[in-house]
């Protein structure tokens, strides 16, 4: 038998890695700080002969704005069929809270982060179903707002435009753009022009790109609301976070000879009792609960009973003729009993000669 590449069940896109603690409530605060009311378009970082001639200069200002003052950055990528939403306040302090929502056919998920001093606090939503997890501090996910920001910039031929707007800032226009790295952001569709907003120290207070696909009107907008923000405030939904949120078991798991699921504790924190395994094999779903905890070194097999076709959960390797036999896919989830998942993913293998074994591997959550 041959192992096929594992299909993984990604929970979230950002990643980030172990612990807990909670940050004191603040309030964020929002001020502006361009109030120049005669600032001459080549004083913009980036900016000279009346065109954005260094995207570097300028996303490299933006930047350090945010960082330095804090800001509320709102980013909406809008098709026909669905909408895509990014929402990042960073504090000036170092705290932050970042949230990502995709709304399509009537149905919406998204993940939540709050990092405080710590730890990073994590809920991810999907229909009928909430999950948390806590890991240790890491860095707001700046990049992850910014990035597609300096990619519009970089591909479009923006210009100082004949039009005004409040004191202090700059408006540039742009109608050609480099593709494709442009239109991937347009959910595919064909660019047709940017208006881009500008402040005085180089502040991208508001871009907004259009395209066409089909006839239809694709978007993409980055929108700074807030000038500053002092601290960002803990969500309310921390108060939901489980106990157990915080485990980071190194778990790994594989078919053993079409016959047997092995699960295996590497290292890191102790897996609790009563924590829950699904397998989804043979078009059916087994449910069984660990009765003792799994501590890094063990190892349980989990298989499909040949007697009645239920799943049973043994520290020893089954005998052949007690299983009823595992076919290709297969996934696997392991949940704490309040509900935390501890891994979540899916394998598929195929044959290259009769009586070969056969193997895989799920990977534990990345959220």
């Amino acid at each position: 038998m041959t192992r096929k590449p594992l299909l993984f069940l990604v929970l979230v896109s950002v990643t980030i890695a172990g612990c807990a603690g909670v940050q004191s409530p603040g309030t964020p605060t929002a001020t502006d700080s361009s109030s120049d009311a005669d600032l001459a378009p080549n004083e913009v970082p980036g900016v000279s002969n009346e065109t954005l001639t260094n995207v570097t200069a300028l996303t490299t200002a933006n930047r350090a704005a945010i960082v330095d003052n804090g800001a509320g950055i709102h980013v909406t990528q809008t098709a026909p069929d669905s909408e895509r939403r990014l929402v990042l306040t960073v504090g000036d302090d170092g705290t932050s809270e970042f949230s990502q929502t995709t709304a399509s056919d009537g149905n919406e998920s998204g993940v939540e982060y709050y990092t405080n001093d710590t730890a990073t606090y994590v809920r991810m939503i999907a229909p009928g179903e909430t999950n948390y997890r806590v890991r240790e501090r890491v860095g707001s996910p700046l990049d992850t707002v910014t990035s597609p920001l300096e990619t519009v910039l970089a591909a479009g031929d923006f210009t100082v435009a004949n039009e005004s707007t409040d004191s202090g800032t700059v408006v540039l226009t742009a109608d050609e753009f480099s593709e494709p790295t442009v239109n991937s952001l347009l959910d595919g569709a064909t660019p047709g022009s940017a208006r881009l907003v500008l402040t005085g120290e180089g502040g991208v207070q508001q871009l907004t790109l259009t395209g066409s696909r089909d006839g239809e009107t694709v978007t993409y907008t980055y929108e700074r609301r807030q000038a500053a923000v002092k601290q960002v405030p803990a969500p309310d939904w921390l108060a939901d976070v489980p106990p157990t949120a915080d485990l980071q078991p190194d778990l790994s798991t594989d078919v053993v000879n079409e016959s047997s699921l092995r699960i295996e504790h590497d290292g890191g924190d102790t897996v609790p009792r009563n924590t829950t395994l699904t397998f989804s094999a043979n078009n059916s779903d087994g449910t069984v609960t660990f009765d003792s905890p799994i501590e890094a070194g063990d190892t349980r097999y989990a298989y499909f009973a040949a007697s009645n076709g239920s799943l049973v959960v043994t520290d020893d390797r089954p005998a052949a003729n007690a299983t009823d036999g595992i076919d290709s896919p297969a996934s696997i989830t392991i949940s704490t009993a309040d509900g935390v998942t501890l891994l979540s993913g899916g394998m598929a293998w195929g044959s290259e000669s009769a009586g070969a074994g056969a193997t895989g591997e799920a990977a534990g959550s990345d959220a």
